[in-house]
C-alpha cells in the first residue's frame, strides 16, 4: 500500500494529491479531469494526449477551464494517482511501472476487471499484457467492495452496463431473495461508445432507431457474472441484452428477478432500502427512474417494481460519471480517505 501523506511530506507538498490523468481527451478522460478539477484534494499535474498534444486542455476540450497543457507521454512523473482512460491493453502495459513510481492506479479500462487472465484473452481477443497483475486489482464498485478499496494500489473501475446492472441486482442476490437466474435488458447513449468516429454511432445510422447488439454475449458480461456469482455466493446465470438507443449519454437497466417461495416484496423493498442506507449514491424512487434525471450525476437510480410475480429492478445513471469517471473518483476518495462525495457535486455536461 502506498503512503500518500508520507509521500507528500517527504517531497514537501502541501497543496493536495498529485493527480496525472492519461486519455484526458476522450469522453471519460475529460469527465475524469472535469471532476479532478474542482475537487478540493486534488491538483492535476498531468495531462496525457497524444492527438493534442502541446495544447491547453480547454482548448483541446470544449467547456474545460483547465490550463493544464496536453502531452505526448505515459510518464507519470511523480503523481500520486493516475487515472488511465485509456483503450483496453494500453493501461495494462504501462500498469507496472507505475506502480513502481510509488503511484495509485485507477484504471478505466476492461485491462483488470476479471481476476481470469485467460477470459480476458476469450472476450477481448488478445493476450492479458500484465496477467500477474490481475489478481491484485480490486474492483472499483464502492458500494460492494468499499473496505477492500481503502488499501488497493490498482482500481479497475466497473464498466457502465455492469455498474447499472449490479446496482440493480446484487442488494436482492446478496440477501438470498431472488433465484440466481438473472435477466437483463440496458439500454446505453452513444457516448459508451467514446469520441472517435466510427459508423456505427454515426448520427444517421443512429437518429430515430434503437437496435439490440451482442444479442449472444457481450464481453462486459463476464465481469457481471464474476461479481453478481460473488454477491450471491454461488453461480448466477445472466441473459444480458445492451440496446443502442439515440441519446448522448445514460444507461438505462431493467433487471428481472424471480423470487424465491415465500420472499414478499416488503422484504425486497428493505432489501434495496438497507442498501441505500449504506451508499449515498444510491438513490430509491417510487417510479420508474429517467437518464436524464441521472445526467451529470454521480447517482444511480433505483425503483423495485413487480410484476406477476416477477421482482422488476430498473436502475438509470449517467455511464460517463457513476458508469466511469465518477465512480472512478468515488473510488479515489475511499481509497485516500476524503469524503466519499468529494468533487462530484460538479455537473461535467460535455457531450
Amino acid at each position: 500500500m502506498h503512503d500518500y501523506a508520507g509521500a507528500c511530506i517527504l517531497r514537501g507538498v502541501t497543496s493536495g494529491l498529485r493527480v496525472a490523468v492519461a486519455g484526458a481527451t476522450g469522453y471519460i478522460g475529460m469527465q475524469c479531469t472535469a471532476l479532478l478539477a474542482r475537487h478540493p484534494e486534488t491538483e492535476i499535474v498531468r495531462l496525457m494526449g497524444r492527438s493534442h498534444a502541446g495544447q491547453r486542455h480547454g482548448d483541446a476540450v470544449p467547456g474545460s477551464e483547465v490550463e493544464v497543457r496536453l502531452e505526448d507521454t505515459l510518464d507519470i512523473d511523480s503523481a500520486d494517482v493516475v487515472f488511465s482512460a485509456l483503450p483496453h491493453t494500453v493501461a495494462a502495459a504501462h500498469a507496472s511501472r507505475w506502480l513502481d513510481a510509488g503511484a495509485v492506479v485507477i484504471d478505466l479500462s476492461a485491462d483488470f476487471r476479471l481476476r481470469d487472465a485467460e477470459a480476458y484473452q476469450r472476450w477481448y481477443g488478445t493476450e492479458h499484457p500484465a496477467p500477474s497483475l490481475c489478481s491484485e486489482a480490486v474492483y472499483g464498485l464502492v458500494e460492494t467492495h468499499r473496505d477492500t478499496l481503502r488499501t488497493a494500489d490498482l482500481i479497475a473501475v466497473p464498466g457502465c452496463y455492469p455498474t447499472a446492472t449490479l446496482i440493480a441486482c446484487v442488494p436482492a442476490l446478496q440477501s438470498g431473495l431472488v433465484e440466481p437466474d438473472v435477466i437483463v435488458d440496458a439500454k446505453s447513449g452513444v457516448s459508451g461508445a467514446g469520441r472517435s468516429p466510427s459508423l456505427g454511432v454515426h448520427f444517421a445510422e443512429v437518429n430515430e432507431s434503437v437496435t439490440a447488439y451482442a444479442v449472444s454475449g457481450h464481453r462486459h458480461r463476464p465481469e457481471m457474472l464474476q461479481e453478481l456469482s460473488a454477491a450471491a455466493g454461488s453461480d448466477v446465470h445472466l441473459t444480458f441484452v445492451p440496446h443502442l438507443v439515440p441519446m448522448t449519454r445514460g444507461i438505462l437497466a431493467t433487471a428481472y428477478l424471480r423470487p424465491k417461495r415465500g420472499v414478499t416484496a416488503k422484504q425486497l423493498e428493505e432489501a434495496y432500502a438497507a442498501f441505500a442506507a449504506d451508499n449515498s449514491f444510491i438513490r430509491l424512487r417510487g417510479d420508474s427512474p429517467s437518464t436524464k434525471q441521472a445526467a451529470g450525476t454521480n447517482d444511480a437510480l433505483v425503483n423495485v417494481g413487480r410484476q406477476d410475480g416477477m421482482a422488476v429492478v430498473t436502475v438509470a445513471i449517467d455511464n460517463l460519471l457513476k458508469g466511469a469517471a465518477g465512480q472512478a473518483v468515488q473510488a479515489m476518495n475511499v481509497r485516500f480517505g476524503f469524503d466519499e462525495s468529494a468533487g462530484l457535486e460538479a455537473r461535467p455536461l460535455w457531450p
